[in-house]
């Protein structure tokens, strides 16, 4: 693929036309070119940095407000490049992903509809290992959890999760139902992205004991 990468002043802006003022698109050819352009642009607006094929884009860091009351946003990962087929085989994704995470020491990212912590790169820690989830008898990977922290309001029923709201709420930790290997009930309190780590261990454990229980 020829990559190349851009920026964006402020999404909330119309397109720019003639005699028209609007959002401002710019190109680069090089990620430092554009993430610095990024950096200069003014967090009051919603900015925006990507990379494209020409065809395709890929949107990387999102500038969005935490808070309603916010003046200013922090930036965000925008999209997460293993969840496209097209992007995954693309090595400058991933790359460039790294970067901007490094490089801007990013905290959160944007995943549905909410903002939640980015996981971490050591993986769950050690007191999560061996935990799954007490998830319903269809092992639907949602349905362990009892409610969500968002930050600014408090436990909210897991139902926000599915909802489209203005500013995305950020969402910290989950309280889930779980079980140890022995089967005993646990009350978990861990980060998103900790839950889905444990719900992709208890749906591959469920899977093995399907298979066992079928021979």
């Amino acid at each position: 693929m020829n990559i190349s990468y851009y920026t964006i002043d402020d999404l909330r802006l119309p397109p720019k036309r003639s005699l028209r003022k609007g959002r401002s698109v710019e190109q680069y050819s090089t990620l430092e070119e554009a993430l610095a352009r990024y950096q200069s642009l003014p967090a009051a607006g919603i900015r925006v940095l990507g990379l494209t094929d020409g065809i395709h884009v890929l949107e990387l860091v999102k500038c969005l407000p935490l808070f309603p009351d916010d003046q200013e946003g922090e930036d965000v990962l925008a999209s997460d490049y293993s969840c496209f087929p097209l992007w995954t085989q693309e090595p400058e994704a991933a790359n460039a992903t790294h970067v901007c995470i490094t490089a801007m020491g990013l905290r959160y990212r944007i995943k549905g509809n909410v903002i939640e912590p980015i996981p971490s790169p050591e993986g769950l820690p050690q007191d999560l290992q061996g935990k799954f989830l007490w998830l319903n008898l269809s092992g639907e990977a949602q349905s362990a959890i009892r409610q969500v922290y968002v930050a600014g309001t408090g436990w909210v029923s897991p139902g926000i999760l599915n909802r489209k709201t203005e500013p995305m709420p950020l969402v910290l930790k989950y309280r889930a139902d779980g079980i140890n290997e022995q089967g005993a009930y646990l009350s978990l309190e861990v980060e998103p992205w900790e839950y889905d780590r444990i719900a992709i261990h208890t749906l591959e454990r469920l899977k093995k004991e399907k298979g066992r229980s079928e021979r």
